[in-house]
C-alpha cells in the first residue's frame, strides 16, 4: 500500500495560498466590485470604471473614498491609494480568495508601493499605492 504520492508527499498549494502572490488577480477583483454608496452611478457601477471616469469633484469620488479607495490622492499623484485595511473593503473580499488580506498582493504588482497611513471617509489606514497606469493604461 502505499500511502504517500508521486509529488514528494507535497499537496498543492490551496488557492488562498496562490491568491497572495497574484496582484492582478486581485486588482482586477476590486475592479470589478461595485462602488458601494455611489449617489450617481457611472457605467456599469464598478469601481474600475468610476476610478476611469470620474473626475475631481465627481460624487463617486466619495463614494469610493468611503469604501477605501482614493484616486489621486495628491495633486500630481499618479497612483490610486487603497486601503490595507477597510471595513468595507473587508466586506467586499471576505468571499474572495483574498479574503486574509489584500495589501499583500497588491504589493506585488508593478510599480505599487506601501504609503503612509491617510483618511479612507472615516477610516484611518495604511495605503497601498497601485499604479494609476495599471487601472487606466499608458497615457498617450
Amino acid at each position: 500500500m502505499k500511502v504517500v504520492s508521486e509529488g514528494g508527499g507535497k499537496s498543492p498549494p490551496e488557492p488562498h495560498e496562490l491568491a497572495m502572490h497574484d496582484g492582478a488577480g486581485c486588482l482586477d477583483f476590486l475592479l470589478r466590485a461595485p462602488v458601494i454608496g455611489a449617489e450617481v452611478p457611472i457605467g456599469d457601477g464598478s469601481v474600475g470604471v468610476a476610478i476611469r471616469t470620474a473626475g475631481f469633484g465627481h460624487p463617486a469620488q466619495r463614494a469610493l473614498r468611503a469604501m477605501g479607495v482614493v484616486v489621486r490622492p495628491a495633486p500630481v499623484s499618479v497612483f490610486v491609494a487603497i486601503a490595507a485595511d477597510h471595513p468595507t473593503l473587508r466586506r467586499l473580499f471576505t468571499r474572495s480568495y483574498w479574503c486574509d488580506g489584500w495589501a499583500g498582493p497588491l504589493l506585488r504588482l508593478p510599480g505599487a508601493q506601501g504609503g503612509e497611513r491617510m483618511s479612507f471617509g472615516r477610516v484611518y489606514s495604511p495605503a497601498v499605492l497601485v499604479p494609476l497606469a495599471l487601472i487606466c493604461g499608458e497615457p498617450q
